[in-house]
């Protein structure tokens, strides 16, 4: 009768496992969208569509400078005075980290009843070369028109509220560092930010700042339900992207950058368009806006004074089902590690003083720990298997569903098998006790290194140790609320490894199930005969999924084949060459004339499959204005001209050239983390070239010959070429700033100044 109460137990576990799943992830995805006959003080993502629609026009991709951009601008300041905004368009030149640009920023004020420490409400409305940015940014655009109609039809805020629909961000955030030199810019104190990497998915809030425990605390108040973690935050972070919001951050203003990020395989493509756009995503957006907006702009100046004494504080923070948002500040993270870490090392104590063995319990952890190793090891095999085959011609191809659910089946099998072994070796306490060791492994790492990930470690290993002491004899029970607490914390994030970054995620997808199932292991075992055949459907599911995966093309008209196609060349010799971000077809290749070996298009450029030779391209100018040594620096004036009118010019350096010496047109290169990152060459540009050239200058050490290259960039193809364009197959597009057309020319800058010649 014991032994059948216990089965029922397990059942019970296992289903409540499940359960926080799947709990997890339906709190993961966006709301549904609301109607456009909503209540005036509501967002609608209807209306918003409706507005981005007219917005957006024939859907045209509209980078800066060009014609179609300038009548988006115009599209946007017409929908604001619509709803009775009245817009200013301030044109300015300015530079990101190595591209400058003339760009026309769209800025509105909606007053309050104080102009201090006003709220600024941000997207850009530029798109890159290649697609119509529907959702990255048009989606951020729309919400800020449809955000500040709904502001409008409600009672005034306590502070003002500033719209910045910025210019030039997708060539180096650009508008954003023009807008920090507006006057305007002084009286904001919180920016609220809104991107899109993709064109699905719910509104994660992904990056605050340091000392964010206030805006977390206001983020709760008013998003009870709010996507997003401090462990996206910590992710965010150790990605290469940035977006406005870093610019707002550099220069000291708090708040909230929010995006969604599934549909990568659209993101920067020609399908980053209204058809692909997820209503519920835009929804979520303008929940999130709207609600925070409301929030940060309706208390007066004085209510944001922080309360520790001027001490800024983090928090951990994290959104449970999606139901609501918990959170506790970083200064908390040892104590509560300190109390886990006790919380096990005190059940361990117990569990020898029932009889268990120390030695036991130690080889258990051991095991515990190589079986994981096993397991991460098994998901990088199969992850290499697969990619040989062909079933990861891109990093998000369109056998996305198939290929997470094998990676997490997988983790199923040597699971159970490992953990049938264990606990026959050591016991079920013994093995019920190590499974939370990996769990305190990273509490430890994370309050140390990543506090924001803190929680992910904490939170199983706290419930386990609890429920532990309280029924110690009951080691499947107590385990498995590791295993239920972590289903529903760490699962959405091994999901969503692959849509995150793409199939070399998977492997993390295998891991991390592997994890989360561990503490359900004893739970498990307890099935008897059940677990074979769970382990066997384990087997059968990863095969399944695996051959589908397979047989399944890779792209489709959902999911397109990246391919840029370049068109390069000097004076002398210019060809045209293939650029993919995937695995093309052979017969494309061959019918096309590329050859099967990609090789170095020029020394800055990269690789690329050279076809056969074309027209010779009409090399750019470049003319020392003035060189000299000034303070003990050499001092070099460059001047480039397109004699071919392009709209895009400028110098690639040798990378050791001081950043901060950079000027073009006199413009200083904006601060960037990444310009201490080392690299071989370093690509000055000016998008928006005038007719007449423009001038860059630097400076290195006396006595030096330098190699620099002057270049001309213009968007599309000769039309000599576009048939090559055209015999691209039917899902196969163009991706990021799209196909081009890039000439230049060479030049040795002697060791001796001509001043001094």
């Amino acid at each position: 009768m014991q032994s059948e109460t216990a089965r029922w137990a397990s059942l019970a576990v296992i289903v409540l496992f499940v359960l926080s799943a799947a709990l997890s992830l339906r709190g993961d995805q966006p709301p549904a969208s609301v109607g456009i006959d909503a209540p005036a003080t509501v967002f609608s993502a209807s209306r918003a569509a409706t507005v981005l629609a007219r917005v957006l026009g024939d859907e045209q991709p509209h980078p800066t400078g060009s014609a179609a951009n300038a009548r988006v601008r115009d599209r946007i300041v017409a929908e604001l005075a619509r709803i009775g905004v009245q817009a200013q368009v301030q044109r300015r030149f300015a530079c990101g980290a190595s591209t400058c640009a003339t760009v026309e920023n769209i800025v509105a004020r909606i007053p309050g009843t104080n102009a201090d420490q006003a709220v600024l409400l941000a997207a850009h409305y530029d798109s890159v070369g290649a697609g119509p940015g529907a959702s990255d940014d048009g989606a951020g655009v729309a919400t800020l028109i449809e955000s500040a109609r709904a502001l409008l039809a409600g009672p005034p805020l306590a502070r003002d509220v500033w719209l910045l629909a910025s210019d030039g961000e997708e060539l180096g955030l650009i508008g954003a560092e023009a807008f920090v030199r507006e006057p305007e810019f002084t009286r904001i104190a919180t920016v609220i930010n809104l991107e899109a990497r993709g064109t699905r998915g719910a509104s994660l809030l992904i990056e605050t700042q340091p000392g964010n425990a206030q805006i977390i605390a206001a983020l709760r108040r008013a998003l009870p339900r709010a996507s997003g973690s401090s462990l996206d935050y910590e992710i965010y972070r150790s990605l290469p992207n940035d977006t406005d919001f870093t610019v707002f951050s550099r220069e000291g203003r708090e708040g909230l950058n929010f995006a969604w990020a599934k549909g990568a395989a659209r993101y920067h493509t020609p399908l980053d368009n209204l058809a692909h756009l997820d209503r519920g995503s835009l929804q979520h957006h303008g929940d999130n806006a709207l609600a925070m907006t409301r929030e940060l702009a309706g208390r007066a100046p004085s209510a944001t004074a922080d309360s520790a004494g001027g001490v800024a504080q983090d928090a951990v923070f994290f959104n449970l089902f999606g139901a609501t948002v918990a959170a506790w500040p970083v200064m908390l993270n040892p104590f509560l590690l300190a109390l886990g870490l006790a919380l096990w090392l005190a059940l361990g104590v117990r569990l020898v003083r029932r009889g268990s063995r120390t030695a036991t319990l130690a080889f258990a952890s051991i095991a515990v720990l190589a079986l994981l190793a096993v397991l991460a090891g098994l998901g990088w095999g199969v992850h290499v298997l697969l990619q040989a085959l062909g079933a990861m011609a891109a990093m998000w191809t369109a056998q996305s569903a198939l290929l997470v659910a094998t990676f997490v089946a997988l983790a199923l099998p040597p699971m159970l098998l490992g953990g049938y072994a264990v606990q026959r070796w050591c016991g079920l306490p013994a093995l019920a006790l190590a499974t939370l060791l990996p769990f305190a492994i990273v509490a430890a790492a994370a309050v140390a290194a990543m506090p924001g990930a803190s929680y992910l470690g904490l939170l199983p290993l706290l419930a386990a140790g609890i429920c532990a002491h309280l029924v110690l004899g009951r080691p499947v029970l107590w385990s498995a609320v590791a295993a239920v607490v972590a289903a529903g914390l760490w699962f959405p994030y091994a999901v969503d490894s692959y849509p995150a970054i793409g199939h070399p995620g998977l492997p993390a997808t295998t891991l991390l199930s592997g994890v989360i199932v561990l503490p359900l292991l004893p739970a498990l075992l307890s099935l008897r005969r059940a677990v074979w055949a769970l382990a066997l459907a384990g087997v059968a599911v990863t095969f399944a999924c695996a051959l589908l995966a397979l047989a399944r093309p890779a792209f489709d008209a959902d999911v397109p084949r990246p391919a840029n196609l370049l068109y390069a060349g000097d004076s002398d010799a210019a060809r045209l060459y293939l650029k993919p971000l995937a695995t093309m077809p052979v017969g494309f290749m061959r019918q096309a004339g590329f050859a099967d070996v990609s090789r170095p298009v020029t020394a800055w450029l990269g690789w690329g499959y050279p076809s056969a030779n074309g027209p010779t391209l009409p090399a750019p100018s470049l003319q020392v204005e003035s060189d000299g040594i000034r303070d003990g620096r050499r001092h070099i004036a460059i001047r480039v001209t397109s004699t071919r009118n392009a709209k895009e010019g400028g110098l690639v350096l040798p990378g050791d050239i001081d950043v901060a010496s950079i000027r073009v047109q006199g413009q200083a290169l904006a601060p960037s983390r990444w310009h201490a990152e080392p690299t071989r060459w370093r690509r000055i540009a000016l998008v928006g070239l005038p007719l007449e050239g423009a001038v860059f200058e630097f400076e290195t050490a006396p006595g030096r010959n330098l190699e620099v290259y002057g270049y001309d960039r213009s968007a599309g193809l000769p039309p000599v070429m576009e048939p090559a364009a055209r015999a691209r197959d039917a899902v196969a597009m163009p991706i990021h700033g799209g196909d081009s057309t890039i000439a230049w020319q060479r030049i040795e800058v002697a060791a001796t100044p001509q001043s001094q010649k």
